[in-house]
């Protein structure tokens, strides 16, 4: 299972690659348009599906551009791992309200385009700062109940309540490590994932 994880985090690596090689050559990078979350989709993965006809797509991204763009004018470069108590809360705060609009009752929720979907853009414009919110990282972080916190298909129930949880953990673990967010990622995404009631073969 280790390998089989570590073989699609490395796939998914080289789309995520292939979209840090697009943004450089974006005129304006806060821009964005619906091939910057069909980039997101390709790396991320998933059964994310962008149901939306171009013209509402590109309307509603400009509410999303703005909290990119508030983010960078927030933080600039600074690394997770440098903020102060403060400015970690108001990132905090930032990400919440990025989430907000991809909720289901907000005039800006994108058909496919879920939180999950949006940490991945968010992560992709603030490598350093912004983790990946995923199934597999919130599991072997011990972060999610897996008695409680899935539903059937063993997905993680309103995966955007435990961003918080997230990124604070990420920030102590990268205080504690000095490792960057990507190798943080990468070590709690390869993890094998136990079942309930299972033993580890570690």
């Amino acid at each position: 299972m280790k390998n089989r994880a570590l073989t699609q985090w490395r796939k998914s690596d080289k789309s995520y690659q292939n979209y840090q090689r697009y943004l450089e050559q974006k005129t304006n990078r806060f821009d964005l348009s619906l091939i910057d979350l069909l980039y997101v989709s390709n790396f991320k993965g998933g059964n994310g599906t962008i149901n939306e006809e171009v013209d509402s797509v590109n309307r509603k991204l400009k509410k999303y551009s703005e909290i990119l763009q508030r983010i960078q004018k927030r933080f600039c470069n600074q690394n997770l791992k440098d903020l102060s108590e403060d400015d970690l809360q108001n990132l905090i705060e930032l990400v919440e309200e990025g989430c907000a609009l991809t909720d289901k009752k907000s005039e800006q929720q994108i058909d496919g385009f879920r939180a999950s979907y949006l940490s991945a853009l968010l992560n992709s414009y603030f490598p350093e700062l912004i983790p990946i919110i995923d199934r597999r990282v919130l599991i072997n972080m011990e972060l999610i109940d897996l008695n409680k916190d899935l539903n059937s298909q063993q997905q993680v129930i309103q995966i955007e309540q435990f961003y918080p949880t997230l990124i604070n953990r990420t920030y102590l673990l990268a205080k504690e490590t000095q490792k960057s967010l990507r190798t943080i990622d990468k070590e709690y995404f390869i993890i094998s994932i136990e079942k309930p009631g299972e033993k580890s073969s570690v």
